[in-house]
């Protein structure tokens, strides 16, 4: 799911007009600012296995502490490979690790392989 630059505010103002469902990765919006959080309420009902978190400055983000999160600013570009119910993720640096990926030893086709989220 990607929500754009949506901001809370609007968000929380059209949130009962909107019926959401789960989705398995959300862009964090707004680039992930605090500005642009999600709602308790909303993350409730889409339970995201990933949070996308944008390039944002560090100061800005909000980094969804209760969910798995690649933050942008430190992975750089993201790649997804999605292989029916698996998605190989990988990012541009070398050095960016998650420890809640499955690890299927992957080669760095898309850059580097950080693991694998099983659907």
């Amino acid at each position: 799911m990607w929500l754009g630059d949506m901001e809370t505010d609007f968000l929380e103002s059209v949130e009962g007009e909107i019926k959401f469902s789960h989705v398995d990765i959300v862009f964090a919006p707004h680039h992930g600012r605090n500005s642009g959080r999600l709602p308790k309420t909303v993350l409730d009902k889409i339970t995201p296995k990933l949070i996308i978190v944008g390039e944002a400055p560090s100061k800005d983000l909000e980094y969804y502490g209760d969910y798995n999160t690649i933050t942008q600013n430190s992975s750089g570009d993201v790649t997804f490979d999605c292989d029916g119910d698996k998605i190989k993720i990988y990012v541009e640096s070398d050095t960016y690790s998650v420890s809640f990926l499955k690890d299927e030893s992957c080669s760095d086709t898309y850059g580097n392989y950080i693991g694998t989220l099983c659907l």
